[in-house]
């Protein structure tokens, strides 16, 4: 068991399984709304998450001079050139794979992956700010296909699943700068979590889960279906269960383990739909 969980926390470290996660959301997203998505546009997802991820990573690494707090930037330290080179492999492999993606996406993908260019440009100035956006980008990416292809009117798309994964993609996102406050104040990353402090991003969280709660009460009582509440009421329960042992899953950076793989649960609705279909 000890040498499976050795295996994905490298799998952790290098962000796939964040990029898998991202394909599966999409593809979970696109079930929920009816839409229909391609294999290459699932895989051309997953790639560019990981391109995403992994060059932030590098630049992270390349810019803290000393030995980087957290073990993730310590591996992208140690292995720089190893994985520079697999990110350029991956770059050249994307490339080819945006003449099979529908023209719609391809085209707001383009403008998105401008944002995302830019966040990563000025996400160390954005403070209080930068998880906001980071959890606006990531579900715009995730739901690129949804929002491109889909017959629906925008407002239409905001609907309880698309705000409930968002408030997912967020919390996920303030409960890891909560963990991380202090090798974030070590090696000079702003966030939310430093902006505040500790005590005020520890009150948001509980308002996100207090919000999420809620929500998904509402959506009981909507026509949203029950096995798609329950993929959120157990991605709700995981980061719930990590915010309340706070203590056991911040040793050995369990948190991060756990809370990357939440994303990998809509598999279990995909697989459930997969089986059913006639």
């Amino acid at each position: 068991m000890q040498r499976i969980i050795n295996y994905y926390r490298y799998l952790n470290l290098l962000s796939l399984d964040v990029a898998l996660g991202a394909a599966i959301s999409a593809l979970f997203l696109t079930r929920i709304f009816n839409v229909e998505i391609r294999f290459h546009g699932l895989l051309c997802l997953g790639l560019t998450v990981w391109l995403i991820y992994t060059t932030d990573h590098l630049v992270d690494a390349k810019m803290i001079r000393s030995p980087a707090s957290t073990e993730r930037h310590r591996f992208h330290q140690q292995y720089f050139k190893m994985i520079l080179v697999l990110a350029i492999l991956i770059l050249l492999t994307i490339l080819p794979l945006l003449f099979f993606i529908y023209t719609p996406v391809l085209s707001m993908g383009v403008g998105l992956g401008a944002l995302v260019i830019i966040y990563f440009v000025v996400q160390r100035k954005l403070g209080f700010l930068k998880e906001l956006l980071g959890a606006v980008l990531y579900c715009v990416g995730v739901m690129l296909p949804v929002i491109a292809l889909s017959k629906m009117s925008f407002n239409s798309l905001i609907s309880v699943p698309a705000i409930l994964f968002f408030n997912t993609a967020l919390t996920n996102l303030i409960l890891f700068s909560w963990f991380d406050r202090e090798k974030d104040l070590q090696d000079n990353h702003s966030s939310l979590v430093t902006s505040v402090g500790s005590k005020g991003s520890k009150g948001i969280l509980y308002s996100l889960f207090v919000i999420q709660l809620g929500l998904i009460v509402y959506a009981f009582d909507s026509k949203v279906e029950i096995s798609i509440l329950l993929v959120f009421v157990s991605m709700y329960l995981v980061l719930l269960f990590i915010f309340l042992k706070a203590k056991w899953f911040a040793f050995n950076d369990r948190y991060r383990l756990v809370g990357d793989a939440v994303f990998l649960i809509p598999l279990i609705y995909i697989m459930f739909v997969c089986i059913h279909l006639p």
